[in-house]
């Protein structure tokens, strides 16, 4: 009846260590948006200006948890 989680259904990763991959998707989207910028294409400007926010913003928030979690 209780909320508890069974032992054999316990995560075995932290939430953190998903941040990684997270790093690593922001990383892509915003190296995508600068190459786009600098070659201007394949996408529209405004397109691309999102890109670069999202994968900005993304970086710094993850990177922020990785960086706290693991490397400090």
């Amino acid at each position: 009846a209780g909320g508890s989680i069974p032992p054999d259904r316990t995560m075995y990763f932290r939430p953190e260590f998903f941040d990684i991959f997270g790093l690593a998707t922001f990383s892509f989207i915003t190296i995508i948006a600068v190459w786009s910028l600098k070659t201007r294409r394949p996408f529209s400007r405004w397109a691309v200006i999102l890109f670069l926010l999202i994968g900005l913003a993304g970086l710094i928030v993850d990177g922020r948890i990785v960086y706290i979690t693991y490397i400090r």
